[in-house]
């Protein structure tokens, strides 16, 4: 009996250190970001942008996170730009955005 209770101690003991060891992940932007007049709430990850004018990408960054914006539709290939948080911008040609 007492074996038993140290090794339920024991793996108890040992999940704490493990979830003191592991890393909270990061969590989606906090705010709003306006694209082309599209507004997204709390946005995160890879966005699709619809554009509305297939020369400019009207960008107003009211989160909490930069975005980083791409040509391809899927954030794939090099950037092309960044709107700071809390700042506006016009990324050339953008297809899409990635925030986290």
């Amino acid at each position: 009996m007492k074996l038993r209770i140290a090794g339920v101690f024991g793996a108890a003991a040992v999940a704490g250190m493990v979830a003191v060891l592991v890393p909270a992940t990061a969590g989606a932007s906090t705010g709003t970001l306006v694209s082309n007049g599209r507004v997204l709430v709390n946005p995160s990850g890879c966005v699709r942008i619809l554009l509305t004018d297939l020369d400019t990408t009207t960008v107003t960054n009211s989160t909490d996170q930069d975005a980083t914006f791409y040509a391809s539709i899927d954030c794939s290939g090099d950037p092309i730009g960044t709107v700071a948080a809390g700042a506006a911008g016009t990324p050339p040609m953008a297809g899409s955005f990635s925030i986290n």
